[in-house]
């Protein structure tokens, strides 16, 4: 039996570590996973100001390890005692990595490898500063290292497993694809044999403070995408598994033994389940299978994310049934060269308007996505964005728009190579990609797509404020007016929540109050009752609250 520890790198979700750990404890072996830190903190933001920082620490761009962080790491692996480290992250922690996978090597002589998108892209850049990598999925090439390390045999000639050896590099080919994902099992979300540190110490709790998983399940009902857009790693998998079939989707019944699996042993109620599949819906056999099934025997709404040309009404309604809350469409563009010349995407603004009343005809909720900072895109092109937004159906919510990332060795990056924007572009520290140099143009139109959003505002007038020159220089304003529309009309600033259904759901509780047996005893026995004045003023006060103002959400309620 091998003792393996498996770090995830600011990735609490982390399916593949989690997959790979319930693998390998299948066949015996021991996994201690390390949560380092969490998804929401991958921020410039969240890094401390030089006059902060612990000599002994390593400070990137958007990710830092402090000294105390770093001893946190190191005494656990003392305790635990691995045969092997294993470290996932992406291209934004390549830094991190590197310098945790030296401190590793240096001062305790465990064997390190690597793994995630950044290795599978990235091989020949990152295979000098680690033991081993993976390139590609995990599971199997995983377990047949460790079950090798267990028996003594050869390392160097394991499929899809790189090995440096005193820099001898071993390169071993791919291993084929897994085709029937029922036979891996459930990935390892149970608490036992978990760590999460943060803020200099090891937490107490199993995730990170706003983590989506104290109320949300994430699943993957399928693997592989059936787009290869530029600046996405789907692409590339394509060509390292040329031959294979990339699209590979469990079993209705099996996704649906996990979820109840979860429903019974989850530490807190699940609200809603998230599918993590590249594009939901798709498959209109599976569809119908899954539908029905997922309404009898789990019954959360759940949400996941979707491309213009998957649009079916019938799948659309089929998930529906079954508990559809909202689809997150990526349209990335409205701009019709952008998307063929440059993201290699192809969908008419027709049919993405059509897909977007599809949604919204099931009663789903309709957010979409999109990709601001980016040389590449031109002055029209932000306009006919604007346009599209000014036609899509509504209601619509707007996921905070990304910043393009040019990834070493994506198609998008390559592109930039050959129009020859490099010049505006910069590599943030320990970041295995380049951004856009900041210009107050990529802030004014990232503000003035977002606000077509909000009602109130007509395609004449949003078309006028694009050209209007003063909003241009000073963009500030606009993300001002854009903020404070996010925090009046969501709850929390999330476009999901919209508060008007809030204020809708605290009238109807209200009246179910009025008509309850307490309000019934409670008017009878009159004065009679002890602390009547304060119970009154309570009633009144909620009365009072929710009439003020119309829809505009009570006086005194966070909605």
């Amino acid at each position: 039996m091998q003792r393996v520890t498996l770090i995830s790198m600011y990735d609490e979700y982390c399916l593949g570590v989690r997959y790979m750990s319930a693998l390998l404890q299948r066949e015996g072996h021991s996994v201690h996973v390390i949560l380092f830190k969490g998804v929401e903190f991958i921020t410039p933001r969240d890094v401390p100001p030089p006059e902060r920082q612990e000599e002994g620490g390593y400070y990137a761009y958007a990710s830092y390890v402090s000294r105390t962080e770093l001893e946190l790491v190191l005494d656990l692996l003392r305790k635990q005692e691995p045969h092997l480290v294993g470290i996932s992250f992406s291209s934004i922690n390549f830094g991190v990595a590197q310098f945790l996978t030296e401190q590793i090597r240096k001062r305790l002589g465990v064997p390190v490898i690597w793994g995630g998108v950044d290795s599978t892209i990235n091989p020949e850049t990152n295979i000098p500063y680690t033991d081993m990598l993976c390139v590609g999925e995990g599971e199997y090439p995983l377990l047949n290292l460790v079950n090798a390390m267990d028996r003594g045999k050869d390392i160097t000639c394991i499929p899809s497993i790189w090995v440096n050896r005193d820099g001898t590099i071993y390169r071993n080919p791919v291993m084929k694809l897994e085709q029937n994902p029922d036979k891996y099992p459930f990935p390892d979300f149970e608490p036992a044999n978990k760590t999460l540190i943060l803020n200099d110490r090891i937490s107490e709790a199993l995730y990170p403070p706003h983590s989506h998983l104290y109320t949300n399940f994430m699943i993957m009902g399928a693997r592989g995408c059936p787009f290869t857009c530029s600046y996405c790693c789907s692409g590339h998998y394509r060509k390292i598994y040329k031959g294979d079939c990339i699209i590979r989707q469990r079993s209705p019944e099996n996704v649906i033994r996990e979820l109840e699996y979860r429903l019974e042993t989850w530490p807190w109620p699940l609200q809603r389940v998230e599918f993590y599949d590249d594009v939901l819906p798709a498959n209109k056999a599976w569809i119908r299978e899954f539908s029905p099934l997922y309404a009898e025997r789990v019954g959360l709404p759940f949400f996941g994310y979707t491309h213009p040309n998957v649009g079916d009404p019938e799948n659309l309604a089929l998930l529906q049934k079954a508990g559809l809350h909202y689809l997150i469409m990526g349209i990335q563009s409205g701009s019709q060269r952008v998307l063929k010349e440059v993201l290699n995407r192809r969908h008419t603004k027709e049919r993405t308007i059509q897909t977007a009343q599809n949604i919204l005809d099931t009663g789903a909720k309709l957010l979409v996505d999109f990709i601001g900072y980016n040389p590449l895109v031109r002055e029209e092109d932000n306009v006919e964005t604007l346009e599209l937004l000014c036609d899509l159906p509504r209601p619509f919510g707007i996921i905070k728009i990304n910043p393009m990332a040019y990834y070493d060795n994506y198609v998008i990056t390559e592109i930039a190579m050959k129009e020859g924007i490099l010049d505006q572009l910069e590599r943030p520290k320990g970041v295995h990609a380049y951004q856009a140099i900041m210009k107050p143009e990529y802030i004014f139109w990232e503000y003035l797509h977002t606000l077509a959003q909000f009602d109130g505002f007509t395609k004449e007038h949003l078309m006028g404020l694009a050209k209007d020159g003063y909003l241009r220089e000073n963009p500030e304003i606009l993300e001002e007016i854009v903020t404070n529309f996010y925090r009046t009309t969501y709850q929390g600033g999330n476009p999901v929540a919209h508060k008007d259904q809030y204020i809708d759901e605290l009238h109807r509780r209200l009246a179910e109050f009025e008509n309850s047996r307490i309000m019934a005893v409670y008017r009878k026995a009159g004065n009679w009752l002890r602390g009547r004045n304060r119970m009154k003023k309570l009633y009144r006060f909620l009365r009072r609250s929710l009439s003020r103002n119309g829809r505009k959400g009570p006086v005194g309620f966070r909605v």
